[in-house]
């Protein structure tokens, strides 16, 4: 059962002639196509019906609002919706209906304007939440506004386009005309309202805005323009005088007029109820055959099972109305609008890779090409066989580019076979290409590049796997042919980690740095110093020196106070014993200060608060020195190395240091009037390559080597894997930020975007994984570089000798002045005998 809806009150006084011949239709075309069953029609003169019967189809003219509403009803339940409505109506969902215009006048070539652009949106073939729409005088102000209203306007699934509005002023001479659209180009605020233009303009207009907006540098890649030119027919439609305009890069589109010259190109509304009547019949026809081809096979209950839902039905009878119909606008020929792109991105660089270097082939490159994506009719609206913006959809649309590299790890590695052919084994750049030929689309192939290094040999790995470099090369030197095919513009971009130059930005471009490197250098392992005296560390030399004379204050001072003092005179004491000796107050103040009791204690309270103040002075001191001691006895103290820059200008031990040849520090120092660098210029020695003495010269602590930190971690894992020792520590300090960039052509497009992709890059933490993956692995010279770790220290000989020195000192001190006693004693005995009187 079909439901037919002709609204009365949108019809007015056509309804009784179109109901008319619309019954004559449909009794006409069932009688003459529908052999194999029947159809029920309902008829009704308003929108407000149930549709919950069993309807399967529902044939609808009414107004927008109307046809939206039964479209609503009607989808609920699955039915097959036709509709016949106003202009300037936004389509029902293709997938799910099919609605056609009612009419389309030919008072005007600019009539349907607004339709072709609310179907171009209604369609999706643009993405946008804002754009800048640019019209002439051409248009009168009622075809402006309808165009704003069905960008505008919000449909179901469609968001509304956010519009900046700018009019061309029209002129009669041309360079008047010319001033007037650079005026409005350059008023532009691209940079709040976006980059995307909708041009509806006529053909003439068109070529000075193309024209003016490629002088302002405002067509690029970012940049999506779509031309509406609606003053073509299908006898002048030619537009490819644009050509010579557009260039690599562009996102440009043309939607323009193939209109027909007919007797009348107002469509008739009985004309399309009759095609759509005509389909559905056909459609309904079929399957019922092929239901009944199915349904002589198999039982009632194998049918219910297998038989198409109202959905399937659905889906079935509105494809087949489709292929009946899309392209067959018989009801109004006279109306259609071409949609066409330009292939641009890439075209210049695809070039074979012997054409590349030989620069032979300029003339072979190829051009620019326009895609017809699609075509616009009343009745099918508007049809895309490809995107409105390909490039903006698939990148470069999978052509294939040629690369060249050079082996210069960590960003390119380059290795040989048996043969002795090279090729690619990875790299921080080659990872970076990969995925933008991911993201932009596009295949590549890479080819090693000669340059004046000669590599011999493959690549070393360690247990990690990780690539050991052979070779030591730069990134401030790009190799000829690269750098010749950069300024020639004949690649896309050198898969090369280049430093970013002021002086080679003159003839090429590069992008934001994939990695920052910055400079360090490499001296020998601090020593750990002799632990022979550990027990002096806990005090500074002024320290101990104070408090030995602190003790030669205090002996005088006690013993003065206790010789002094009434308190023996008056209680009949004798002061001359005990303290009342000096050498006894400096012999009792010592053993205090170890801690030890003495035989002599003064009587009277002035002598005692002396010592007792002095047992507090011992406790502060002794608590002090104990704690000192251990933290000394865990943490062994290093032979305080050279870390910065500063440091190493300063040294007066005679050591010197050395820089690579052709790096960015060495023009970094030609350039500088810094007073610390140019010390550090004026004494460095300038090497190609590190050499085995330069290395033991580093080793014995008489050289310092200056590099980048990458390379010298790639030094040191050379150095330990050779000699299984942490001989070598990087210093502290890191100088002179290098930027290490992608090198593109001077005249590139593609530079925003590219640099958009390496930003997410980053911001994803790839390439930081990626340059981590080509650093030498973690070993324990790479632990003992960190002075913050804490390892557990047991007591040794080491940390005991200068016990034993000490206790040799006293021991020989004592027994030095035991001989002396002894001595003395001797001395004393003779004199005496020689002294006594004589006697008989």
């Amino acid at each position: 059962m079909a439901a037919v809806i002709l609204d009365r009150e949108y019809l007015d006084n056509q309804y009784e002639a179109l109901l008319e011949n619309t019954k004559r239709t449909f009794e006409q075309i069932l009688r003459d196509n529908f052999k194999n069953g029947g159809l029920i029609v309902k008829y009704f003169s308003w929108t407000s019906i149930n549709l919950r019967r069993d309807f399967t189809a529902v044939l609808s003219v009414s107004n927008c609002e109307n046809t939206w509403d039964v479209y609503r009803n009607a989808a609920k339940e699955n039915l097959v919706i036709m509709a016949i409505t106003d202009t300037d109506c936004p389509r029902l969902p293709s997938h799910n209906a099919i609605m056609i215009p009612k009419s389309i006048p030919a008072s005007g070539i600019f009539e349907e304007l607004p339709q072709v652009i609310m179907d171009m949106k209604t369609m999706k073939a643009f993405s946008w939440k804002s754009a800048i729409l640019l019209y002439d005088d051409s248009f009168d102000r009622d075809i402006v506004a309808r165009s704003v209203l069905a960008l505008s306007k919000e449909s179901e699934d469609v968001l509304p386009l956010s519009l900046s509005l700018f009019r061309i002023e029209s002129h009669t001479h041309m360079w008047e005309k010319r001033k007037a659209v650079r005026k409005v180009l350059l008023g532009l605020p691209t940079r709040y309202i976006g980059t995307n233009f909708i041009a509806i303009v006529t053909a003439t207009t068109m070529e000075l805005v193309m024209d003016i907006a490629k002088e302002l540098k405002m067509v690029n890649p970012l940049a999506q323009w779509l031309y509406v030119i609606s003053d073509t027919t299908a006898e002048q439609n030619n537009i490819s005088s644009v050509h010579s305009i557009i260039s690599e890069g562009d996102n440009i589109a043309f939607v323009y007029n193939m209109r027909k010259t007919a007797a009348s190109c107002e469509s008739q509304t009985l004309c399309y109820i009759e095609n759509l009547v005509n389909a559905l019949v056909k459609g309904l026809s079929k399957l019922i055959r092929e239901e009944k081809a199915v349904y002589g096979q198999i039982a009632d209950e194998e049918w219910e099972v297998i038989r198409m839902t109202k959905v399937e039905r659905k889906n079935d009878i509105l494809q087949i109305i489709k292929e009946e119909r899309v392209g067959k606008d018989t009801c109004n020929e006279c109306s259609m609008w071409k949609v066409q792109s330009g292939e641009t991105w890439g075209y210049t660089y695809q070039l074979p890779a012997d054409d590349v270097l030989s620069g032979t082939a300029v003339g072979r490159r190829k051009q620019v090409e326009m895609l017809d994506v699609g075509y616009w009719t009343p009745q099918d609206g508007f049809v895309m066989a490809d995107f409105l913006f390909p490039h903006i959809s698939h990148g470069f649309r999978g052509i294939h580019l040629n690369f060249y590299t050079y082996h210069n790890p960590p960003w390119q590695f380059v290795s040989f076979n048996e043969s002795g052919h090279p090729t690619l084994s990875g790299g921080v750049v080659m990872d970076i290409l990969e995925e933008l030929s991911r993201k932009l689309n596009f295949t590549y192939t890479v080819i090693v590049a000669q340059t004046n290094i000669e590599y011999v040999g493959n690549l070393t790995e360690d247990g990690n796997n990780t690539s050991i470099r052979e070779i030591h090369t730069v990134t401030t030197d790009i190799p000829s042919e690269i750098m010749k095919s950069l300024i020639d513009n004949k690649i896309l971009l050198a898969a090369v980690g280049a430093t970013v130059s002021e002086k080679q930005k003159k003839f090429i471009n590069f992008t934001v740095p994939i990695s920052i490197q910055t400079y360090s250098f490499i001296v020998s392992r601090p020593k750990e110093l002799s632990r022979v005296f550990l027990f002096l560390s806990p005090f500074t030399v002024d320290t101990w020196m104070c408090l030995g004379l602190t003790i030669l204050m205090m002996a005088p001072l006690l013993y003065v106070v206790n010789r002094v003092s009434p308190f023996y005179e008056h209680h009949g004491k004798s002061n001359k014993l005990g303290l009342g000796k000096l050498n006894n107050c400096f012999w009792y103040l010592y053993g205090a200060l170890l801690q030890q009791g003495g035989l002599y204690l003064p009587y009277a309270d002035s002598g005692r608060i002396i010592i007792g103040t002095w047992w507090l002075v011992v406790l502060v001191i002794v608590t002090t020195y104990c704690g000192n001691l251990v933290a000394f006895l865990t943490f062994p103290k290093i032979a305080v190395p050279i870390t910065t820059i500063s440091q190493l200008v300063r040294n007066n031990e005679g050591i010197t240091w050395s820089i690579r040849k052709g790096t960015f520090l060495e023009q970094f120092l030609r350039e500088t009037d810094d007073a610390k660098y140019l010390k550090l210029s004026h004494g460095a020695t300038f090497i190609s390559d590190e050499s085995d003495s330069m290395v033991q010269s580093i080793r014995n602590g008489h050289h310092v080597h200056i590099d980048w930190r990458t390379n010298l971690k790639y030094l040191l894992k050379r150095e330990f894997l050779k000699n299984d020792r942490c001989d070598f520590a990087l210093s502290l300090d890191e100088f002179l930020d290098e930027q290490i960039a992608l090198a593109l052509p001077k005249a590139s497009p593609y530079l925003d975007v590219i640099n958009a992709e390496i930003t997410k890059m980053h911001q994803f933490g790839f390439i930081h994984k990626w340059l981590s993956n080509y650093m030498p692995s973690e070993d324990k010279c790479s632990k003992a570089r960190k002075n913050t770790d804490v390892e557990n220290h047991t007591v040794n000989n080491d940390d005991m000798a200068g016990s034993y020195y000490v206790l040799l000192i006293g021991f020989s001190s004592g027994m030095f002045l035991f001989l002396i006693e002894f001595g003395w004693r001797f001395y004393k005995k003779s004199k005496e005998q020689s002294l006594q009187p004589f006697t008989d």
